[in-house]
C-alpha cells in the first residue's frame, strides 16, 4: 500500500491531497493511480514514469527518474511547479537605502542567533534572495550559498499568475539544516514553493527568511525584520527599477 500527495494546484483539480493505492512497486501504484485519475496522465507517464513538463515527482525522497519502475514504494509526492496568486492593488514605493539595510541585516541576524538555530547552508532564491543571503552569510559566519530560481513578477506592481520553477536547487541539501532567504514575502507563494521543493531533498531542518513581508501574505518566515504595504526598491535593484519605470 502506498500514498500518493498531491500538491498546489493538482490538489484542487483533483478535490484531495492524499490518495491511498494499493500496490507495492513503482509503476504498479503510478499504473492504478492514473487508472483511476486519468487527468493526472499530464503529471506522470504511467509507461515511461517520466514526470510531464511543468511538474516534479519524488519516490519516497527521490526523483521518480532517479527511481527503479519496480522499487518499493511507500509515498509518492506530486508538485506542479506553478502556484496561484491574486495580482496586488497598485503600490505606492518606498526606496531602501544601503544603511538600512545594514540595519536589517543585524537584526535578523540577532533573530536567527537568539532562536538557537544554527544553518549549516543558506539558500538563496534567484535573484530578489541573493545580496541578503550574501550579507547574512557573512553576519552568520556561514560560508556555504545554494541557489535555486522562482519567477513571479512581470514588472513593477506586475505580478505573475503563477510563480514557477526555473532553476532546480544547486549544492548538497540532505541532511542539513537550511535557511531558505528571499528579500520580501508578499503573498508568500514564492517561499511557499520553494520551501517545497527542498522538503523533498531530505535536509534535516528548514526555516525560512525574508527583509519584509506585506501584510497580506499567506506566509510568513521565521525571521524577517520589517513589515510594508509598499512596492520596495532595494538599493540593488535601482537601475532595474529605474529601467522598468521608463517602459510602464
Amino acid at each position: 500500500m502506498a500514498r500518493v500527495r498531491l500538491l498546489a494546484g493538482l490538489r484542487e483539480a483533483i478535490g484531495k491531497g492524499e490518495i491511498i493505492i494499493n500496490g507495492d512497486t513503482l509503476s504498479s501504484v503510478i499504473r492504478e493511480l492514473i487508472e483511476r485519475y486519468p487527468e493526472l496522465s499530464r503529471a506522470v507517464d504511467p509507461k515511461s514514469l517520466e514526470p510531464g513538463a511543468g511538474y516534479i515527482v519524488f519516490v519516497d525522497g527521490i526523483d521518480i527518474r532517479l527511481t527503479h519502475k519496480d522499487s518499493k514504494v511507500e509515498e509518492i509526492i506530486i508538485l506542479p511547479v506553478n502556484h496561484g496568486g491574486e495580482v496586488p492593488e497598485k503600490l505606492e514605493v518606498e526606496k531602501i537605502s544601503w544603511k538600512e539595510i545594514d540595519i536589517i541585516i543585524d537584526d535578523i541576524s540577532q533573530k536567527i542567533e537568539t532562536s538557537g538555530f544554527k544553518p549549516d547552508a543558506i539558500v538563496a532564491i534567484i535573484r530578489g534572495g541573493l545580496v541578503p543571503a550574501r550579507l547574512l552569510s557573512d553576519s552568520l559566519g556561514i560560508d556555504d550559498i545554494l541557489t535555486m530560481e522562482i519567477k513571479l513578477y512581470e514588472g513593477i506592481g506586475v505580478r505573475g499568475k503563477r510563480p514557477f520553477l526555473r532553476q532546480p536547487l544547486t549544492g548538497e541539501v540532505q541532511g542539513r539544516r537550511l535557511l531558505l532567504v528571499d528579500d520580501i514575502s508578499d503573498t508568500g507563494l514564492t517561499l511557499q514553493l520553494a520551501q517545497e521543493v527542498i522538503s523533498f531533498y531530505m535536509p534535516a531542518e528548514v526555516k525560512t527568511a525574508s527583509l519584509y513581508i506585506k501584510p497580506w501574505t499567506n506566509f510568513v518566515p521565521d525571521f524577517y525584520s520589517r513589515t510594508t504595504d509598499k512596492w520596495v526598491v532595494f538599493p540593488w535593484e535601482k537601475k532595474e527599477f529605474e529601467r522598468l519605470s521608463e517602459e510602464t
